[in-house]
């Protein structure tokens, strides 16, 4: 429906019209001309009501769609050109605007800050340390913030640290607050924490910045957890937190995927009287996005709005991806079209996540628009941009295609990652090029680029498919050599490989095997090694098999329950068969329309007419559809 949707505005049907009623009136506003009146309010803000507006528009469909079906499709498929269409005007616009280039010189010499490599700054330590009088502490701090800022040098840093104090200088919180940041930037946590016991004992008072020094390091090298007992810690000794401290324990948060708990701290900074600012509230809703959970992203974001705090480009692209996951595009569009009305320039996020998202829905010819409206802004693509360009050609099948884009991205100086080559690497599996497969592979690593496991599980794959059981064991053997752990994808790759080529019995080893290690396996597995045994004529394994499930506590899925159902039914074990699907309804998994079709037509193929017409009587109470087979 959406690639139909994306057809009709190609060949430039009368909903054509909407959008350019739509981008005509965002160009004018962008312009300062004064609007005509819109004729319905933006869906999303009606602080934005001038910006964001859309009227009806008319489209020819198919006799047999009905409006909700025909209005669903106009929105789909205009969105598509009014993203394209917009972004067009964004970059004719946005050449007319200048941009000030403000320098200064620096007016004192031998300030600190002045110092734009390390050997000068250490020149100047050196200097400061044997001046007479000897600077402050305060200028020595200076110093030190400067090569902090330079990167890359924070041993330096506590190395000179040491010598101050050799030298009779006695650090100050300032010192020591940089000095606790140098270590977590070394991931040496253990260091960072010694020197809070240092301020403890030189008597000096413990403030927001110190704990706000703390918590930001531990969420840096990715002890979150720890950040929140700190936090807690520094609630419960009376220091409050500030914008800073909520903003750090939320993003932390939000990371290791705890959206609920970062959303209830969120809550509670505003009932503690703590601002969020535009970082928090993005924070907020790039992971309720992410969590797709957008309605609510949504709400944050138009109470954001009403608090008067300005979005800005982060917090537009979440949005933006989130509505898109759902397939909202008139939404998405609006969106886009508030952002570029407010002049925030769309970025190669924005661009690389819109040729992502219409790749995924089929929109090959959308996606290139888009590559070519960012080119002509001034915004070169990235590797994620190419990368995701080249996905779209590979789910249309564009072979070619995609390998042109591939050459063209090196030819433009944008080196492939891993990320890059495992899409092309899959794409020619998929089309069972297994020979050009492997040969991306090998020039990958010659490329001093390290294959991950993504890498090894799509190569397996496309052998197991071929029946190449051979490679596959020396590609196995390869992976475990170069220190890559095999995954569950990957044990589930070679059960399956070894099922469908006939060896079942170095399946079943495989598959117990596994079970003495530490990853066990999951549903698919089971699915795949009963699916062969069923086919097999080997009932007993899988019955022994599905058994085990409870054991293991599985919960078997509609599909498994299909895959034994299957089996009994072809063995002639009607009554077992149909016990196990009323079971299904019984452990809170519904039979669905392919569960129906396959123990109806079992009940047909064995002659047992009458209850074949009683479960054909259920399904079509049901909504479900019997497909020929069952209806025969």
């Amino acid at each position: 429906m959406i690639m139909a949707a994306a057809a009709a505005v190609r060949r430039g049907g009368s909903e054509a019209f909407f959008i350019r009623s739509q981008i005509q009136r965002c160009q004018m506003k962008i312009m300062g001309m004064t609007l005509l009146s819109p004729t319905t309010s933006s869906p999303l803000s009606s602080n934005h009501s001038n910006f964001i507006s859309s009227s009806s528009s008319s489209s020819s469909g198919s006799s047999n769609s009905n409006s909700r079906d025909k209005h669903k499709n106009d929105d789909a498929s205009s969105s598509f050109r009014y993203i394209n269409d917009a972004l067009s005007f964004f970059s004719s616009s946005s050449s007319s605007s200048s941009s000030i280039s403000i320098s200064s010189r620096d007016k004192h010499k031998n300030d600190a800050s002045s110092f734009r490599n390390i050997d000068d700054a250490l020149a100047y330590f050196n200097h400061m340390l044997h001046r007479k009088p000897r600077p402050s502490i305060i200028q020595f701090n200076k110093l030190l913030s400067t090569i902090v800022k330079m990167r890359h040098y924070h041993d330096a840093v506590i190395s000179l640290s040491k010598q101050m104090e050799l030298a009779g200088l006695s650090p100050d919180t300032y010192t020591l607050h940089m000095l606790i940041n140098c270590f977590f930037q070394l991931q040496r946590v253990d260091l960072g924490f010694s020197v809070l016991a240092k301020i403890i004992k030189l008597g000096l008072q413990l403030t927001i910045v110190t704990f706000n020094t703390l918590i930001n390091g531990l969420c840096k090298v990715g002890k979150f957890g720890q950040a929140v007992e700190l936090f807690d810690d520094m609630v419960a000794r009376g220091c409050q937190p500030d914008v800073h401290t909520y903003t750090t324990i939320i993003n932390g948060l939000c990371k290791i995927g705890e959206t609920a708990a970062a959303a209830g701290l969120f809550k509670k900074m505003g009932e503690a009287g703590c601002q969020p600012d535009v970082v928090t509230y993005s924070m907020m809703i790039d992971s309720l996005c992410k969590d797709r959970r957008v309605n609510e992203a949504l709400y944050i974001f138009s109470y954001m709005k009403a608090k008067g705090i300005s979005p800005n480009i982060f917090t537009y692209n979440s949005l933006i991806q989130g509505l898109c996951n759902f397939s909202r595009w008139r939404e998405a569009s609006a969106m886009l079209n508030e952002m570029m009305s407010l002049n925030i320039m769309p970025n190669i996020v924005t661009f690389s996540l819109l040729i992502n998202i219409f790749c995924k829905e089929g929109n090959v010819f959308e996606a290139q628009g888009v590559l070519k409206t960012m080119t002509e802004m001034g915004v070169e693509p990235n590797v994620v941009t190419y990368s995701s360009l080249m996905n779209g050609y590979f789910l249309q099948a564009e072979v070619v295609e995609a390998r042109k884009l591939f050459d063209v991205m090196i030819t433009k100086g944008c080196k492939p990652d891993v990320f890059s080559y495992n899409i092309l690497i899959n794409g020619y599996c998929k089309a069972k090029r297994i020979g050009e497969a492997k040969q991306l592979f090998n020039e990958m690593i010659h490329q001093g680029l390290t294959p991950d496991i993504v890498s090894y599980n799509t190569l397996i794959d496309g052998l197991c498919q071929l029946g190449r059981l051979m490679e596959v064991h020396d590609l196995f053997k390869n992976m475990l050599t170069n220190g890559n752990v095999p995954d569950l994808c990957t044990y589930s790759i070679l059960l399956d490989g070894f099922c469908k080529q006939g060896y079942l019995a170095k399946a079943f080893r495989l598959f117990r095997a596994m079970q003495s290690t530490y990853l066990k396996p999951n549903m698919v597995m089971y699915n795949i090694l009963i699916d062969a045994m069923c086919k097999s004529g080997n009932l007993k394994e899988a019955r022994k098999l599905f058994s085990e499930l409870f054991v293991q506590g599985l919960q078997p899925n509609v599909q498994i329950y299909t895959t034994i159902i299957n089996g009994l039914c072809k063995e002639g074990l009607l009554d077992e068969a149909l016990e196990a699907f009323r079971n299904m309804e019984e452990d809170g998994c519904p039979p669905n329309e392919f569960s129906y079709n396959v123990i109806i037509r079992g009940f047909l193929q064995h002659k047992d007419e009458s209850r074949a017409v009683q479960l054909i009587g259920e399904m079509r109470e049901k909504g479900f559809i019997a497909d020929a087979g069952t209806t025969a």
